[in-house]
């Protein structure tokens, strides 16, 4: 494929790498991450993988994990973004981004306007791991490890194979992945069945508070500083929480506001038809139409207002 070729010559013109994923990672932006700085050090390069985050304890199983969020130098020939439609979501790293001499921008976010010098931007993709699948099929640089990092960011921005963006080609690459060997039982247990007592304790406080509007038709769930505090948890531990708020009968449309210091939230939104991208696009966010976020300013109840409020606008 002619793009990963122009992606494999300008590893192999760099010496040093940083592979950047977006702030808050889920799967997909971990294991894209991953996947992207073992193939740079298959090509002989020196490479690392960062998110501005909390390093989240959830994904600890995938191969070189300890790799994540280890940055090594201060300079940087090569910056690869993954899974960040704009620079703004790579945090304080945006700065090894406009320090390289070259810089690569692979994702599959419909808003990426493409920020880097070589932009390979697929919204047709159902997550990035199943785009650098597509890249690096036949290249030879896919192997076991590999292949459970793509495999668990292509699940992950499936909803495990549940989400809309599911079909066929979907499936046909998760069995590609598992001919590389990879135990899938243990992979997909460590994604959906393992979790700290810590998190569960904040999964129940967050599902308690979970409260309904519009008739039923929006969810919203609320995290506090203090729900974090109080369970002893951080950030990270709130990846996946909404979907509890998605699983609820009726629900069209599910908002989970996570509180941050300085009295930000952190949006998501999820949404069974209405177009939740143009949502969070009111509040200067974006992402895909059926699930996005954004960062707001204001109260917890300022900010709960808002959101129902926009919410409630997308559903007519």
């Amino acid at each position: 494929m002619k793009r990963a070729s122009e992606i494999i010559n300008a590893v192999e013109h760099a010496q040093n790498v940083l592979v950047c994923g977006h702030i808050r990672p889920d799967g997909d932006c971990i294991g894209s991450a991953l996947a992207m700085r073992r193939i740079c050090e298959k090509l002989g390069k020196n490479a690392d993988a960062v998110c501005d985050c909390d390093k989240p304890s959830g994904f600890a199983f995938l191969p070189e994990y300890d790799k994540f969020c280890a940055r090594r130098f201060d300079k940087y020939d090569l910056f690869i973004a993954v899974d960040s439609a704009d620079e703004k979501r790579l945090g304080e790293y945006i700065k090894f981004l406009d320090g390289a001499k070259n810089s690569i921008d692979i994702d599959h976010h419909p808003t990426n306007a493409g920020y880097a010098k070589i932009n390979v931007v697929d919204a047709s993709a159902p997550s990035v791991c199943a785009l650098l699948f597509d890249l690096f099929e036949n290249s030879g640089l896919i192997d076991k490890d590999v292949a459970v990092m793509l495999y668990t960011g292509l699940s992950t921005d499936t909803g495990h194979f549940m989400h809309s963006n599911t079909n066929a080609r979907v499936f046909e690459r998760a069995a590609a992945l598992c001919g590389y060997g990879i135990d899938v039982g243990a992979v997909n247990h460590d994604l959906y069945c393992s979790k700290s007592e810590k998190k569960l304790r904040l999964t129940a406080r967050a599902i308690d508070g979970i409260r309904l509007y519009a008739d039923g038709k929006i969810a919203l769930m609320t995290i506090t500083l203090d729900d974090l505090a109080a369970c002893g948890c951080d950030t990270s531990d709130t990846e996946g929480l909404i979907d509890f708020a998605t699983s609820i009968a009726g629900v069209k449309i599910s908002i989970a506001a996570c509180e941050q210091p300085g009295n930000l939230f952190r949006v998501s939104f999820r949404s069974v038809s209405a177009d939740v991208a143009a949502v969070a696009g009111r509040f200067g966010g974006g992402g895909h139409r059926l699930a996005s976020g954004c960062i707001i300013n204001g109260s917890r109840y300022d900010v709960a207002d808002r959101v129902i409020s926009a919410a409630t606008l997308a559903l007519s």
